[in-house]
């Protein structure tokens, strides 16, 4: 449910506008303005809605939306006088109407009076920096950039313009670039696990590289990012990173990779474009995953993976393996059982 006290009024748009805003093909003749975005079961005739799933087939077969957004493939399924908003990938085509119907709200740009900024600091036009926070010696923030309360940009470190800082993130030893998210409780630029035992005590090795991070990168919640040992952590552009990710020291992610959340990722390990780690998967240090692979939830991945591949399993191997030792196992313990 879209809660107005959080989110506020959707902008009211006419059916017909919103398809040619965002490129839909309609069926359907009704003319209305939408007023509401609701789930196929609950929406009403004033609302938009989406079909993203063939679970929810009945819901679409009988919703009672004002329009939905549909693939070619599913229009028979529409109830007559639902106006079907046509779009390749649904889900897709919902973002797109969202980003229509729900625009960002502005922010105030502004200082708050408990914020601390050095005087050697830069920041950019239209700006917000929230209560509490504290922006060290020459750091630069682009333009339009908002930092949330209580957070931390420690000396030197580079925001680019367009930046969305949440509450309480703390950000060290670090370049980041333009648009790039970052939600709270992130930790960026911390020292990584950079310890050699031996025997009696625990040496320290200071870690003396930096994290980088491109454009329009998303770093969820309470992630942290080790800055390099002496080599670069390395983020690239439209990345898009889950709440408690874990990546080490010299890491380097490629571009357009997801790490779903409570991944963890050991130094020195490379992560080509592209790659999809799914929940609570482990990567070792000093390996290479190739662009395009996919690595089911829960594996651990031991060696280096080639282009393309998908993997699964502890530790990690080609899924289709993957599924006939769980299958094997599966069929010997009921064996065993009912011998």
């Amino acid at each position: 449910m879209m809660d107005k006290r959080f989110f506020g009024e959707i902008r009211k748009v006419n059916v017909l506008e919103l398809a040619a805003a965002c490129g839909f093909k309609t069926v359907g003749e009704r003319d209305f303005l939408i007023s509401g975005v609701a789930v196929l079961k609950d929406a009403t005739k004033e609302d938009l809605s989406f079909f993203g799933n063939r679970k929810y087939l009945q819901d679409l077969k009988k919703t009672s939306a004002g329009a939905v957004i549909i693939t070619e493939k599913n229009i028979s399924d529409l109830p007559k006088g639902v106006v079907g908003l046509i779009y390749p990938n649904a889900m897709i085509g919902y973002a797109l109407a969202l980003n229509v119907l729900c625009p960002t709200e502005p922010h105030l740009p502004r200082i708050c009076a408990t914020a601390k900024v050095h005087e050697s600091a830069k920041i950019g036009s239209n700006c917000f920096i929230g209560e509490n926070v504290v922006i060290g010696e020459n750091v630069e923030i682009g333009d339009d950039v908002v930092i949330g309360h209580n957070s931390v940009i420690e000396k030197e470190c580079r925001i680019g313009t367009g930046g969305r800082i949440r509450n309480n993130v703390v950000i060290s030893h670090s370049i980041i670039g333009n648009y790039v998210l970052i939600n709270s409780g992130a930790c960026i630029g911390e020292s990584g696990f950079g310890f050699i035992p031996t025997g009696k005590e625990m040496i320290r090795v200071k870690q003396l590289g930096r994290v980088v991070i491109g454009d329009r990168v998303r770093v969820g919640a309470n992630t942290t990012i080790d800055r390099g040992s002496i080599e670069d952590t390395v983020i690239g552009n439209d990345a898009v990173i889950d709440n408690l990710v874990q990546i080490a020291h010299n890491v380097h992610i490629g571009e357009r990779s997801i790490l779903v959340a409570q991944v963890g990722i050991a130094g020195s390990t490379r992560i080509g474009n592209d790659v999809v780690l799914a929940g609570q998967v482990g990567i070792s240090g000093h390996i290479e995953i190739g662009d395009g692979v996919v690595v089911a939830a829960k594996s651990g991945v031991a060696s280096s993976v080639e282009a393309g591949r998908i993997m699964g399993g502890i530790p990690a191997v080609d899924a289709e393996i993957w599924k006939r030792q769980a299958a094997f196992l599966k069929m010997s313990v009921v064996k065993k059982k009912t011998t």
